[in-house]
This record gives structure tokens, sequence and C-alpha cells, in this order.
């Protein structure tokens, strides 16, 4: 079926199409302009890498609500798969910081080891779940900082500054230091 579009209704089309920032919405709009040109069904959707159907519906929904009706609406996406509860619960683990405490053999929660723990809770959900869960309530991921465990006791002599310069006082004997 042919499509035809007034003066002013291409003019909207086209104004449309051009402030669009989204791809699907420009390639509907582009879809009812080349129908409108005359262009075959199968060579549009070709074109435009969709299906003659798509292109149909692009069009029908045109001439149904005009720019509103291509215009693709919201998607909600998926329900989270963690409830406010097991958020709360998930941030109370990374707070307290000590996954020892819950029997595990580490010093520092990991998406795994989290995971682990929110099953024995009765809650399942994806290490990317958790992630981004943890990124969305504020928490962002560092790797550990390396802290010597025992400090040298000795740490503050070696490093003085005249053992630092070289100077020994002649003597080659190992752990001697002249005053």
């Amino acid at each position: 079926m042919q499509l035809t579009l007034s003066d002013e209704e291409r003019t909207e089309l086209v104004a449309a199409q051009q402030s669009s920032r989204n791809v699907r919405h420009w390639r509907r709009y582009q879809a009812v302009l080349l129908r409108a040109e005359g262009v075959p069904l199968a060579t549009v959707a070709q074109t435009l890498g969709c299906t003659q159907a798509s292109v149909c519906n692009w069009t029908r929904a045109w001439r149904e609500r005009g720019p509103r009706g291509v215009a693709e609406g919201t998607h909600q996406g998926a329900e989270r798969r963690l409830d406010a509860e097991a958020e709360w619960v998930l941030a109370g683990l990374v707070e307290e910081g000590d996954p020892q405490t819950h029997g595990h053999a580490a010093t520092n929660w990991t998406a795994p080891l989290l995971r682990t723990e929110l099953i024995q809770r009765g809650w399942s959900a994806s290490e990317r779940t958790l992630r981004r869960t943890l990124h969305r309530l504020g928490y962002r991921w560092k790797r550990p900082k390396f802290v010597l465990g025992r400090p040298d006791p000795a740490y503050a002599e070696k490093k003085s500054p005249r053992r630092a310069s070289g100077s020994h006082g002649g003597s080659r004997r190992a752990g001697v230091v002249r005053r």
C-alpha cells in the first residue's frame, strides 16, 4: 500500500528524524520516508537491515499516530533479582567487612563469596547482578593494597641518613655502624 505524505507531514517527519539521537528511531523515520517516496517494501527492509514486517508496522503506526506512533516506547527491562531486603543484607555484609565471621576462608568479600552467602540466605543472583547492585549502592571495587604484616624492627636504623649515604666508617663487618 502506497504511503503519501503532505509537505507538512514530511517536514515534521524529517525534523523528528534529525532531532532524534536514537538510531532505532532514526531507522523508523527513515523507513516511513522511503515508503513515502515509493521505494518497494523489500528494498526498504534490506536497506535498513530489518524485516518487511517491521517496515509495515512502522508505516501503519505513522498513519495511526504520526511521529509519536513511530517513536519507540520506553523499555522497563526485567524485574530486579534482588529486592530491597536483599540489597540491605548485601550492604550489611560488605560493611561488616569480614567474610571469616561467616565461615569463609578469605579476608575480603568477592562477588563469588557474596553470591554464595546470599544463596545460603535464600536469594539467587549472578555475580554480574551483584556487581551492578553494589555499584548502584555506591560501592566501588579496588585492588587491595599490600601492607607488610610484620614490619622489620630495624627498618629505621637501616634507612638512617648515614647508612643511606654509603658511609660505613671503614668497617666491613655487616650490621656494625660506628658513631
